[in-house]
């Protein structure tokens, strides 16, 4: 058997031990700040704190019996920027009329102008959904039918591939542990599936709305997979090195 076979973290010098740790300790930190941008992107979808099945069903499949304008004020995340009693039942009642454009002017435009512009605008946190005319609010006012395939293609190509990579390095310093080959094999081949089932589902989930159960065990198998691939190389390197 080669050198380069029986190599293993423990067998690196302290600097690079060092860096590679910092490296995984990163990945890791960044990880978890990408779990914290999900949940507060999606906690409040139904309008309920907390990140649930509903949550992602409303983001991903939508609200087939109402509009994406409606259930967000209704009951949904954007209710709570509506603060004056009576401007979410003026809203709510211009919809149902027929959205007319008379209306908006006079009685919408003013509420959206107050609450909703600060980040509904080309600029803004909601850029991708500005509500400062009225042809961009009635694009809001159809039925709601979640997220569109234009911006899954955009968040799932990045995604994929940098993830991908990210995989690539924790994989690698994870095949240099003391595991068994099968062992490492199965642990490294895991989380690319759950990368490739996490979007597909997630796709999936805009035309069957119990796919988003599959999505989310999908994203905790591969947050469960990053532990085990930066604890391990971590514990092989200043623990266990020790101990040999």
């Amino acid at each position: 058997m080669s050198s380069f076979a029986q190599f293993r973290l423990s067998h690196l010098p302290a600097p690079q031990r060092v860096v590679l740790s910092l490296t995984l300790v990163v990945l890791g930190i960044g990880y978890v700040i990408a779990m914290m941008n999900l949940y507060l992107t999606y906690s409040l979808t139904d309008g309920k704190p907390g990140l649930t099945a509903e949550d992602m069903r409303r983001a991903f499949y939508g609200r087939r019996d109402n509009t994406k304008l409606a259930s967000k004020i209704h009951g949904g995340s954007m209710e709570q920027f509506l603060p004056v009693p009576g401007d979410k039942e003026k809203i709510l009642s211009w919809v149902q009329d027929g959205a007319e454009r008379e209306a908006f002017g006079s009685v919408v435009k003013p509420i959206i102008d107050q609450n909703c512009v600060r980040c509904h605008n080309p600029n803004g946190l909601q850029r991708f959904a500005p509500l400062t005319t009225f042809e961009e609010v009635m694009t809001v006012t159809q039925i709601d039918r979640g997220e569109p395939v234009s911006l899954w293609t955009r968040v799932a190509h990045t995604h994929i591939q940098s993830i991908g990579l990210i995989f690539l390095v924790l994989g690698g310093a994870f095949s240099f542990t003391w595991l068994s080959a099968r062992v490492k094999v199965t642990v490294l081949v895991m989380p690319f599936g759950a990368l490739l089932l996490d979007f597909g589902t997630r796709l999936a989930s805009k035309y069957f709305p119990n796919a988003v159960y599959l999505m989310m065990a999908a994203g905790a198998l591969m947050g469960m997979l990053f532990a085990v691939m930066i604890l391990t190389p971590l514990y092989e390197m200043w623990i266990r090195h020790k101990e040999i």
